[in-house]
């Protein structure tokens, strides 16, 4: 079922291009003579790849508005397109097939040491904030604590292998407490959900003893489901880490990359890029580089993780 509403959303995306596309031959001034109309498919389309972090309806609905007003101002069509998992974001970017997509903390950083992306900007959210940390949560009355030990023999929920809150942060967590054996052989089971309200959900419904995710999904699913936040409580908190953050293939044509980075960057300064933004939950967009990612980096180094090694295509 996901995979359909995918292509839907897809279908979307590329019909938008060929209708911007379009738009932009039909908007000759009448007075000029005839001339050969640009074909459709000379007209370059801009497609930034996303991954599920929430329900695929409401991802939608968030990134629509960004999506028209890219499209207006950087002078070319811009299409979003959801891919299962940041191993696809990486592997389409390589091939080209996609000129860049949104990062979270540790795949930014691993893609950046990789030489594979250039991060050009991440938002601030409404409350002023462009970080985010893991937090590491259970049932209410579970037995589970803060404490590792509590955790060996449990279910653990997991987002991805290629996330910081989801994977990172809680690895990092078991290495300091002593273990340094194979994580799958110290829990019960260890699913990846996909998705990090998937997390929460899994342990909510009893399918998982723990689980982590991100803070600003925790929250908004607390204060959209309060049964939530009621059943669940936190244990721990990582240390704040860079926002998802849009980044693009090197090789982008310098022109764009630049109109790209410029829209984004004064995004908040335009009437209509305010608008934009308030569907997106965000205020601005802020200028993002390598630097912002050592708090990843250093957590990486307490989880026993060599990011600069890290597989871009291999995992699934």
């Amino acid at each position: 079922m996901r995979r359909a509403m995918v292509r839907t959303w897809l279908v979307v995306g590329a019909a938008g291009c060929l209708v911007a596309a379009l738009a932009a031959c039909s908007r000759e001034p009448a007075q000029e003579p005839p001339r050969e109309a640009t074909p459709v498919a000379s007209i370059p389309c801009l497609t930034i790849a996303l991954v599920p972090e929430r329900n695929v309806f409401e991802q939608k609905k968030r990134y629509q508005p960004l999506q028209e007003y890219l499209s207006a101002a950087c002078g070319c069509p811009v299409a979003f397109k959801l891919l299962d998992n940041y191993q696809l974001i990486f592997s389409e970017i390589l091939e080209k097939r996609v000129a860049g997509g949104f990062f979270g903390s540790m795949n930014g950083a691993i893609a950046q040491l990789k030489g594979a992306v250039e991060i050009l900007a991440r938002p601030v959210d409404l409350q002023g904030v462009s970080t985010y940390t893991g937090v590491i949560f259970t049932r209410s009355g579970s037995g589970v604590t803060v404490d590792p030990k509590t955790w060996r023999g449990k279910r653990i929920a997991l987002v991805n292998k290629v996330t910081t809150a989801g994977y990172l942060y809680p690895l990092s967590l078991l290495r300091r407490s002593g273990y340094s054996g194979d994580p799958e052989g110290y829990f019960k089971a260890m699913p990846f959900t996909g998705s990090h309200d998937a997390a929460m959900l899994a342990t909510f419904n009893g399918e998982a003893d723990l689980g982590a995710c991100k803070n600003t999904v925790y929250d908004e699913q607390v204060r959209l489901h309060p049964e939530i936040g009621r059943a669940l409580t936190v244990l721990a908190e990582s240390a704040e880490v860079p926002s998802n953050g849009l980044g693009v293939h090197p090789g982008l044509d310098p022109a764009l990359k630049a109109r790209l980075r410029e829209a984004l960057l004064r995004m908040h300064e335009r009437e209509d890029g305010q608008r934009a933004l308030r569907q997106f939950g965000a205020q601005r967009f802020v200028a993002t580089s390598l630097r912002d990612y050592e708090p990843v980096i250093t957590m990486s180094r307490e989880a026993g993780v060599d990011l600069a090694s890290w597989p871009l295509r291999e995992l699934r």
